[in-house]
């Protein structure tokens, strides 16, 4: 039997994040969450703190998946550096957390403040995450989600892979990040990290298909072109009467 409950996640803020980008500049990072790996979800490329300690303060929404029940499944966070060079492994670092022990702490519907070490993919800790957790039963269909619910996530691209399993010493590979949008009504895309540039901020309203094509640069509204205009007034015409 599925599971019929959901995971709301608040991704707070980052502390003491490592570098990968330390050659080229500054970290930009952003958090890949999931517990179905079918439908992952991400936070925004983080703009304010520095890359090193990030503030996202970002709310998603994850299905905990028909295949599994809360006894066994993990919430997986992982932390990318966005638009990372060839030379640039973009992994950050890793954390898992059974969703059992957040049940058992606060029960169904009851929120969680949890720090959550990161493991870099040679499974040496280093930096923490902060994140406000609940595990709950989805609205239904017909209840219009609560504001501020983030109840629709971002998900990701087509371009992915499936690396399953994957754990700390692994390091699965990134491309592009997902366009932006929430889809979390849709059905799930493939699962994978198509990770890269950042997603840009434009939350969808309740109902609406997510927004897919090329995305626009982060914080800038996207470039849908101009509209036609009318050609310059032309002339008026003399007008002279008949003799």
């Amino acid at each position: 039997m599925g599971s019929r409950y959901e995971v709301e996640v608040t991704v707070v803020s980052g502390k003491n994040l490592k570098n990968v980008n330390w050659r080229n500049g500054d970290l930009r990072p952003y958090a890949v969450l999931w517990v179905d790996p079918a439908a992952k979800c991400s936070t925004k490329v983080a703009i304010d703190g520095d890359g090193e300690d990030p503030v996202w303060d970002d709310k998603l929404t994850l299905p905990v998946g028909p295949d599994r029940s809360l006894d066994d499944a993990l919430l997986c966070v992982d932390v990318v550096h966005a638009n990372a060079d060839k030379d640039t492994k973009p992994l950050v670092g890793s954390a898992r957390l059974p969703l059992r022990e957040i049940v058992d702490e606060a029960g169904i519907g009851g929120k969680v403040l949890r720090t959550l070490k990161l493991k870099r993919p040679s499974g040496r800790p280093q930096g923490k995450l902060e994140v406000k957790i609940a595990v709950r039963e989805p609205a239904r269909y017909y209840d219009p989600p609560q504001p501020g619910s983030g109840s629709y996530a971002r998900p990701y691209g087509q371009q992915s892979r499936d690396f399953g399993s994957y754990g700390y010493g692994g390091s699965p590979a990134y491309g592009a990040p997902p366009p932006s949008g929430y889809a979390y009504a849709a059905a799930p895309p493939p699962s994978g990290y198509p990770y890269g540039a950042p997603p840009p901020p434009q939350p969808m309203g309740y109902g609406q298909a997510p927004a897919y094509g090329q995305p626009s640069a982060y914080g800038q509204p996207p470039s849908y072109g101009q509209q036609p205009y009318a050609a310059a007034d032309q002339g008026k015409k003399s007008k002279f009467g008949m003799g």
